[in-house]
């Protein structure tokens, strides 16, 4: 991985670590598209998920999951052989599911569990980014590539630890006006390119 990859992906993990409680070993929720694509491009997961987090890992992979994983895709023995690897989370589903619908249930509304999630479905990924404090991980190019932090995230951990030093309300706003002043005359003093 290259170095300026590495230090931004810590930062975003430092930050999941400060504000939302996460902690070695990280608990890394697999969707059995993420293995399926993983077996693919040949990635091994569990190495490139340590490197990505920066630390050691806990994968985890539904029983709709394993399902899926069985049940599809060309690469699937290698795929099995990889999912044989986590441990199985149990899930509330009698018959199965989808297992991107399962693991976005096995989530749930708030993340208590402090989750991180590997996918590659995209309307998963996409209803997940609204939890603040939801560590996404995808493939692309055969990258194994962890999001940047939302700036929503941001903006409400910085809330909380305003709160957390006892600013009043009307300050908070006042500093929050200032800021976005600030950003608006610095985006106006900045030099314009010329197109044709």
């Amino acid at each position: 991985m290259r170095p300026k990859r590495a230090k931004a992906y810590k930062k975003v993990m430092q930050f999941y670590q400060q504000n939302h409680g996460f902690r070695e070993p990280y608990q890394i929720l697999v969707s059995p598209e993420f293995v399926l694509e993983g077996a693919a491009k040949k990635i091994d997961i569990v190495k490139a998920l340590e490197e990505v987090v920066g630390g050691r890992v806990r994968l985890f992979i539904s029983h709709c999951g394993i399902r899926d994983v069985r049940t599809e895709g060309p690469n699937r023995d290698s795929a099995i052989a990889t999912s044989k690897q986590f441990e199985k989370r149990r899930c509330p589903h009698r018959t199965p599911i989808a297992g991107a619908e399962c693991t976005g249930e096995i989530v749930g509304p708030t993340n208590q569990h402090n989750y991180c999630v590997a996918t590659q479905d995209d309307e998963l990924r996409k209803k997940l980014r609204k939890i603040s404090g939801m560590p996404l991980i995808h493939i692309s190019h055969s990258v194994v590539v962890l999001e940047p932090v939302p700036k929503q995230a941001k903006e409400e951990s910085l809330e909380q630890v305003q709160v957390k030093m006892g600013l009043p309300e009307l300050e908070r706003k006042m500093i929050k006006t200032v800021k976005t002043k600030a950003r608006d005359a610095k985006a106006a003093l900045a030099p314009r390119k010329h197109t044709k």
